[in-house]
């Protein structure tokens, strides 16, 4: 008897609708994509741009794969930007985000000699309103052997690498200041233009 329900009902749809069935189809699956890329938004809980989040434009595609999701029981990256003292290398920028992906600003990694993973910094001219991140792999020796043990690897490249003998907080910091201020176009001097007669 259900053979022949199913038969009435799919003969009664006809062409008009079997295509208002595939759009409601159509549009529950448009539905539960939705649902989905916006639960991928929800994982980024400190606000790095998309652009600036994927770490593989400076790091070796391999250290994104095997990163986790960033790690949300550390303090919040904006009180560890805060309790800083203020930086003259710096100017009138400020640092207002500073974190890194796994470990714990404060108090760091486990062991201070073994460390490796991807840092963030975000800063603010506020005399432009303009902010931007810069991101490093800052890592210790003892953090760089473990990961090439780790994946077998003869040699490994990183373009924006910071090492450390251990893990401090305070000389990662000036490091990092130290770079930006060396590598940004903000910092450096206006070119002297040719005086003419």
């Amino acid at each position: 008897m259900s053979a022949h329900i199913e038969n009435a009902i799919l003969a009664s749809l006809g062409s008009d609708g079997m295509k208002l069935l595939l759009l409601m189809l159509a549009a529950i699956a448009l539905y539960v994509f939705a649902r989905w890329a916006s639960s991928r938004e929800e994982e980024n809980p400190r606000g790095i741009p998309a652009e600036r989040h994927d770490f593989a434009a400076h790091v070796p595609a391999v250290f994104a794969a095997d990163r986790q999701a960033p790690n949300t029981n550390t303090a919040n990256p904006q009180e560890v930007a805060a309790s800083f003292p203020f930086d003259p290398g710096l100017g009138r920028i400020r640092i207002t985000n500073f974190f890194f992906e796994k470990l714990d600003a404060i108090p760091g990694p486990p062991d201070p000699l073994t460390f490796s993973d991807e840092h963030h910094v975000q800063l603010y001219d506020p005399d432009s309103g303009h902010e931007w991140w810069q991101s490093f792999f800052v890592a210790s020796p003892q953090g760089l052997a473990e990961i090439l043990r780790d994946k077998s690897w003869k040699y490994l490249y990183a373009p924006e690498i910071l090492v450390f003998p251990r893990y401090n907080l305070e000389e990662i910091r000036r490091a990092v200041v130290s770079r930006i201020v060396a590598t940004n176009e903000f910092f450096q001097p206006p070119e002297e233009k040719e005086e003419s007669l």
